[in-house]
């Protein structure tokens, strides 16, 4: 009896140290969709999936950033989670890309990328779940539903409201770029060719 009371203390034990699939608050907020921490450059995108122009700057502009530069990690781009309260289906977005991101960024670039191209159609109606079930095979939608309805899902976009409120972020989007020990700020969409120019300056 007392080495099963043993045995039951520790299982309680290890359940309760099991580490919960989160961050913490000392841990950099947002999702690296490209080039790692290590990149000489780092954007960091503040934006809002509901948000017609930043639509137009990740369709336009920082997807071509991440197949030319941070595919050779010369670039890392961070997106954070803004969604303005103007939208009303801009928090709900923000849930599924969270939700992919925790099936790792390969599953999480296509979220994206529905989620932009499909901007005009799901924002009248909120037809989010057949709009993004469109770009995962059927296995990682349903791992997709059930990690949404985690508690910390909310509560990561909640911490990055929070950052963007104390980066004094106004608008989406906004683009924060860091450089060689430099850090310069960016409101509205940014022409790929005019980033490209600028990156170029950096890493030749």
């Amino acid at each position: 009896m007392f080495r099963r009371l043993i045995s039951i203390s520790l299982v309680v034990v290890c359940l309760t140290l099991w580490p919960v699939p989160t961050k913490s608050a000392d841990e950099p907020s947002g999702q690296i969709l490209g080039g790692s921490l290590n990149s000489p450059i780092k954007i960091e995108v503040f934006s809002d999936f509901q948000c017609p122009a930043c639509r137009d700057l990740y369709l336009g502009t920082i997807k071509r950033v991440l197949q030319e530069y941070s595919s050779k990690d010369k670039v890392c781009v961070i997106y954070h989670e803004f969604p303005l309260s103007m939208h009303q289906y801009a928090k709900d977005a923000a849930r599924y890309s969270e939700a992919a991101g925790r099936l790792g960024q390969q599953k999480l670039l296509p979220v994206f990328d529905s989620l932009f191209t499909d901007q005009l159609e799901w924002s009248k109606d909120g037809s989010l779940e057949a709009t993004v079930s469109k770009s995962l095979p059927n296995e990682d939608f349903q791992k997709l539903k059930n990690i949404m309805q985690e508690a910390t899902i909310n509560a990561e976009i909640e911490r990055e409201i929070q950052h963007g409120i104390k980066k004094e972020i106004q608008s989406t989007p906004t683009l924060v770029i860091s450089y060689l020990g430099k850090q310069q700020r960016v409101e509205g969409v940014v022409a790929y060719d005019v980033l490209k120019q600028f990156i170029d300056s950096i890493v030749k």
